[in-house]
């Protein structure tokens, strides 16, 4: 009877060590660089996107974020640090960083790459009558020489004050020492709630274009995990998951923008 109750004790406790093994492996840490506002549709959008992907494998998502927020060039860094983070999305030039290893899938379906124009509004007919890029490249745009945007617009021959703050910037426009403020259309309606006491809008009919795509990157130390999200985000891209997920948060912003008819310049 001892060597029974023995023996059970034994398969009992195997038994909880074997699930406890498969609990762990069925959950998957995240560790991500906090953001400087949370809990925005974007980073929502991510966490689904995440979620459902994994879920495809039979894995439950685990978030867990930096105690401060992170600027793009300190994620690119702590990310190659074995220590740190484990995951981001970004949009980063192909082959810049040889340690780090990135989904296929674009995330925003090319979204990121999108940008309108803020003006002044007594500046709306004026761009009105703009119908090449070459009539636009004279007028002064707005950014800072620290963002990617900037970098673009000169290597496409656009004249760009990148001295000035964001208040600065806005401020120009305003007092026509400027003339446009090219910005993503995925925050340029949030921005634009922001600034409704100011004399400017979103110019109507004109549209930047150039490949900015945003990807899943991590340290190629992490290897099992990237192939995880990989077969999951082709996975829910196959079935339909992901692109009615797009949609959910952005098809009603392209719809509201009017991108289907606008002008589209494309830039290199």
């Amino acid at each position: 009877m001892k060597l029974y109750a023995s023996h059970l004790f034994v398969l009992f406790f195997s038994l909880l060590f074997v699930n406890l093994v498969h609990a762990s492996e069925a959950v998957v840490n995240l560790h991500l660089a906090r953001p400087s506002i949370a809990d925005t549709p974007n980073n929502r959008y991510m966490h689904e996107l995440l979620s459902l992907a994994f879920a495809q494998q039979n894995k439950k998502v685990n978030f867990l974020y930096t105690v401060e927020p992170m600027n793009k060039k300190r994620i690119v860094e702590e990310l190659q640090k074995p220590n740190s983070i484990n995951l981001a999305w970004l949009s980063i030039p192909q082959g810049s960083q040889p340690t780090l290893r990135h989904t296929s899938l674009a995330l925003y379906q090319g979204l990121h790459g999108k940008r309108l124009l803020i003006i002044n509004k007594n500046q709306q007919s004026r761009f009105a009558e703009i119908s090449t890029v070459e009539q636009l490249k004279p007028l002064i745009a707005l950014q800072k020489q620290s963002w990617s945007d900037y970098d673009v617009l000169i290597r496409n021959g656009f004249t760009v004050n990148g001295e000035l703050s964001y208040a600065g910037m806005t401020k120009a426009l305003e007092t026509g020492l400027a003339d446009h403020f090219p910005r993503s259309v995925s925050a340029i309606t949030a921005e634009m709630s922001k600034l409704q006491h100011q004399n400017l809008m979103i110019e109507p009919s004109i549209m930047l274009q150039y490949s900015n795509p945003y990807h899943f990157y991590t340290h190629k130390q992490n290897d099992e995990m990237l192939k995880q999200l990989e077969a999951g985000l082709l996975k829910i891209q196959q079935n339909g998951q992901f692109e009615l997920l797009y949609n959910r948060y952005f098809a009603d912003k392209e719809r509201q923008l009017q991108l289907a008819t606008r002008k589209i310049f494309v830039l290199q």
